[in-house]
Order: structure tokens, then C-alpha cells, then sequence
């Protein structure tokens, strides 16, 4: 449970430093999918990081545009967390 939250915590932070109309760009999500992968197959496994990476990305490419996430990752992390939550959540339970 605890490796879980420090997850947790680990993709809002990559998502914070590897970001640059709602939806990504395909250059964005690219950029997005790399630094989630990244630093999250030491926790989840290579399979499993792919899966959650590509589902994070995509729930929050259907709420935000790049320029609204952008907005969001420079908050507090607080405010980061309990704007892209509805996608861990989602992510986790898959």
C-alpha cells in the first residue's frame, strides 16, 4: 500500500517536470508516455507501467488541453494531485 502512494506521488512529479482544445497533442502524450514509463516500470513492471502510463495519459487527454495541464502542474502539488486524481483512480483499478 505504501509503494502504491509513493506511486502515486512519483507520476504526478514526473507528469510535473516532463510537461511542456482538450487533448494532447501527439508530440505531448509522446513526451508524457516517456517520463511516466520511465521512472514507473520500477514499480509496476514494464507490462503493467505500459498499461497504466497509456491510461493516465489518455483520461487526462480527455479533460485537459496541453495548455491547461500546463497550468495545472505549475500549482501547488497538492492542486496537481486533486486535479489529475480521477485518472490514478481510474488507472488503478484497471
Amino acid at each position: 500500500m505504501n509503494t502504491i502512494k509513493k506511486f502515486k506521488n512519483l507520476v504526478i512529479f514526473i507528469l510535473f517536470f516532463s510537461s511542456k482544445s482538450i487533448a494532447f497533442s501527439p508530440e505531448y502524450e509522446k513526451e508524457m508516455y516517456m517520463g511516466c514509463y520511465t521512472n514507473s516500470k520500477q514499480f509496476l513492471g514494464a507490462d503493467n507501467a505500459k498499461k497504466y502510463c497509456l491510461c493516465a495519459i489518455n483520461r487526462l487527454s480527455n479533460k485537459y488541453s496541453n495548455e491547461q495541464i500546463d497550468e495545472i502542474f505549475k500549482k501547488k502539488p497538492e492542486e496537481i494531485m486533486n486535479a489529475t486524481k480521477f485518472a490514478t483512480i481510474h488507472c488503478e483499478k484497471k
